[in-house]
């Protein structure tokens, strides 16, 4: 499967699609404003949001980048095999999971529950990076399964974690009932 990607749809337009795709820097204009909108005029909701985007994607690209990749220390394909296309050149960096995979699937999930009429557009978005680590040459289709498989578990267990604490902190405090003693009654001797 591989090969079939990375050599069998090699074509010009691809390599300058999917090398867009790939790099994040290209996507800051729309990010970036998203954010800052969530953060400022989106609510509680939009607030939670960015604040569980901010934890998911650093975890997930944490855990890939420096525990898993240097606990497998797998070898990138362009750097493995023979003849393998690099549009954007090759990477010393290990191979398993994709970071970008792990990074989109925590956020595209996080995303998914927060606005779930658009999650066909976030699955595609997920989908189309990964593949463009494939094309690339930077990763097996593994590697991107993989990196999917931590972000989107990553993703939950944030979700399910911002959804608890949303309740802890939307639950009204409760008064404090003193302890009131009627001046008619008296003490009750014991023993």
């Amino acid at each position: 499967m591989f090969r079939s990607v990375n050599e069998g749809w090699s074509n010009s337009f691809f390599d300058r699609f999917f090398s867009f795709v790939t790099d994040i820097h290209h996507f800051y204009l729309i990010i970036v404003p998203l954010l800052v909108y969530w953060l400022i005029w989106g609510k509680a909701k939009g607030r939670w949001l960015v604040l569980s985007l901010f934890v998911g994607v650093l975890l997930s690209d944490q855990i890939a980048s420096h525990v898993i990749k240097f606990w497998v220390e797998r070898i990138r394909p362009c750097n493995a095999l023979a003849g393998v296309l690099t549009p954007d050149g090759p990477s010393s960096s290990f191979s398993f999971p994709s970071s970008h995979a792990a990074n989109m699937g925590s956020s595209m999930f996080l995303l998914s529950m927060a606005f779930k009429p658009w999650t066909p557009l976030f699955v595609i978005i997920a989908l189309l990076v990964g593949l463009s680590r494939v094309y690339l040459g930077l990763h097996y289709p593994s590697d991107v399964l993989g990196g999917y498989a931590l972000g989107l578990s990553l993703g939950y267990m944030v979700w399910r974690g911002a959804e608890k604490l949303k309740v802890q902190f939307s639950a009204k405090p409760q008064p404090i009932k003193k302890a009131v003693r009627s001046k008619n009654k008296k003490p009750v001797k014991r023993g």
